[in-house]
């Protein structure tokens, strides 16, 4: 029998509550950091899975990658 790793996409949606002045000014305090609000509501939509590959491909697969561009090399 196999191991699979599947991987999925998932759409999730929250509400934050903001204390401010203004819309504008809530907006800015969510962007600038929204774990920070309270979260009273959250859902998720919908899923759907984006690749499906066995583990022992999977392992082969990130063994045998080339280093990222920009990576530097160990001391």
């Amino acid at each position: 029998m196999n191991t699979y790793r599947i991987t999925c996409r998932e759409w999730s949606y929250f509400v934050k509550e903001v204390k401010a002045n203004s819309e504008d000014e809530a907006r800015e305090k969510l962007h600038s950091d929204v774990n920070s609000c309270e979260t009273p509501e959250e859902w998720i939509e919908e899923w759907e899975i984006v690749d499906t590959e066995t583990k022992e491909d999977h392992i082969k697969g990130w063994v045998d990658l080339p280093p990222a561009s920009g990576s530097r090399a160990k001391s």
